[in-house]
């Protein structure tokens, strides 16, 4: 699912709707608050956690160093400053700038860029683990003492296949020895320190 949560931190309702005519073209995406004052937004995004923030600084009056640091707590989320000031990307720090003379193609493409980052990101973050079920699978089998014609037979997969495998984790983890492996397989829950030959 390509779902991101957003919240919309502007005071002109009229330039809310616009925005969130705007996010309904990017896809299954959520604007999961809208808020029309400051008061209580940084406090409430720590229990939201949006992967997107769309602020409009004049909210805390173009306080710079406030929002620099309330939002620099924002982990794995995008900040888009929306403002009139031709200048705001000079005075603030910000993943993408919306301008409200900007057209909606302009906006758009903003966007999807900044949707098609975040992506990347959560798609990388579930990626985490090292090394595949399979290459986990040929690993248990490298750290209890088997050859390679062995681990073959036992997988019912060619030597050449495991001969890859072997190349990819070892490849993937920085270490070579069958030892090195061995440690990584028992630190790792893959094997039980007592199943070592």
């Amino acid at each position: 699912m390509n779902n991101i949560t957003i919240v919309v931190a502007e005071a002109s309702f009229l330039i809310q709707e616009g925005l969130n005519n705007i996010l309904k073209k990017l896809g299954d995406n959520q604007v999961i608050q809208k808020m029309d004052k400051g008061e209580g937004l940084f406090e409430s995004l720590g229990t939201l956690k949006p992967n997107m923030l769309i602020l409009n600084p004049d909210l805390f009056d173009g306080n710079a160093d406030l929002i620099k640091q309330e939002c620099g707590k924002l982990k794995n989320s995008k900040l888009v400053l929306i403002s009139n000031a031709k200048d705001i990307d000079k005075k603030y720090s910000a993943d993408a700038f919306i301008h409200y003379y900007d057209g909606q193609a302009k906006i758009l493409e903003c966007l999807e860029t900044l949707k098609s980052d975040l992506l990347k990101t959560q798609k990388k973050e579930k990626s985490d683990e090292p090394i595949s079920a399979r290459e986990k699978n040929i690993l248990k089998h490298i750290a209890l003492g088997l050859t390679n014609k062995e681990i073959a037979d036992t997988l019912f997969i060619s030597i050449h296949t495991v001969v890859t495998h072997r190349k990819n984790i070892t490849q993937k983890l920085g270490i070579k020895s069958v030892s090195g492996l061995t440690v990584y397989a028992i630190l790792n829950n893959l094997i039980a320190m007592d199943e070592v030959k």
